[in-house]
């Protein structure tokens, strides 16, 4: 069966889309038509959208070491406040880079950009300069070249889209493209913190096939929720953290009635969305989760009506 996918922030996080993805094949859903996402989602989503199917993903996800993304470079913190200073974040992120150009080359479909994709794929990145959420690819005609020429979307890299949707503010550098109206650079940075769950993006009036949103939470239940501490010297950066954490993972009850006929709503305990040094253990309970939770979701057959009221025939 044919649907568009979309999928939400969430960070390392994101491994639970392998497990849900297994299971929305299993229900029957190979074929995905469009797909969006942002963040980690927007990682997710490029990997649907160049061919890999649920086990492609899972079989990419287990072959890096996502540990390396934290790539602050350095001893004894130094490269850390370097990177601050020099790079305004704490990490080089040129290893998140090389993952995502090097998902797009080992791709089924190997594609570089988005004119290649037939606007199969959209993902949301922040520009905070302008304060405003930046759609890819259709949005990359507000900035514009070094000769103040309008950026072509059809031109412009899926890699570097989707490195700023999944470009967590202060861990990752910012990317710049300079704004053809007021001709100063915008910074460009993860989708979350302007909309970390873009389920609405496909809706019509008249849908041909149904949406499916996968969306990340904190906890393990609503009313099991994770928590952080925030305090001491780090307290900034601690806030920092748990501000965009929860603009992304937070269970949202008025969302879930809005978007929960269609929503897989994946668990993920006590996982922190930066802890790329994750165990074993806590990869598979990330893959189980989400594979439980479309199991259940699909198993129940949801009816996917969209915000316009309407239901694929």
């Amino acid at each position: 069966m044919r649907a568009d996918g979309v999928f939400s922030g969430g960070g390392i996080k994101a491994i639970g889309f392998a497990g849900a993805l297994k299971a929305a094949a299993e229900a029957g859903y190979t074929e995905w038509h469009r797909v969006a996402g942002t963040s980690a989602g927007a990682i997710t989503a490029m990997a649907l959208a160049v061919g890999y199917d649920a086990y492609g993903v899972k079989e990419q996800l287990d072959a890096f070491d996502f540990a390396k993304i934290a790539d602050y470079g350095g001893a004894f913190g130094v490269g850390r406040i370097e990177n601050l200073i020099v790079r305004d974040a704490l990490t080089h992120g040129k290893v998140l880079t090389r993952f995502i150009e090097q998902l797009l080359r080992a791709a089924p479909r190997p594609a570089t950009k988005f004119g290649e994709l037939d606007g199969r794929l959209q993902v949301i990145g922040s520009d905070l300069a302008h304060v405003r959420m930046v759609v890819f690819p259709e949005d990359v005609a507000l900035y514009v070249d070094g000769d103040g020429k309008p950026l072509d979307p059809d031109e412009f890299s899926i890699a570097e889209a989707v490195r700023i949707s999944a470009g967590f503010p202060y861990f990752f550098p910012p990317l710049k493209l300079r704004d053809k109206v007021t001709d100063k650079e915008g910074v460009l940075v993860d989708g979350g913190v302007v909309s970390a769950y873009p389920v609405f993006l496909f809706d019509s009036p008249k849908p041909k096939h149904p949406t499916w949103g996968f969306r990340l939470f904190s906890g393990f239940a609503p009313e099991r929720p994770t928590y952080k501490q925030i305090g001491g010297l780090a307290w900034p950066l601690n806030m920092v953290e748990a501000i965009l954490d929860t603009s992304m993972n937070a269970f949202d009850k008025l969302e879930m009635q809005a978007f929960g006929n269609r929503t897989v709503a994946i668990p993920t305990g006590d996982v922190s969305t930066l802890d790329f040094a994750l165990s074993a253990e806590q990869k598979q309970f990330l893959y189980d989760s989400g594979y439980q939770a479309a199991k259940s979701f699909f198993a129940a057959g949801p009816k996917p009506t969209n915000t316009y009221g309407a239901t694929p025939p």
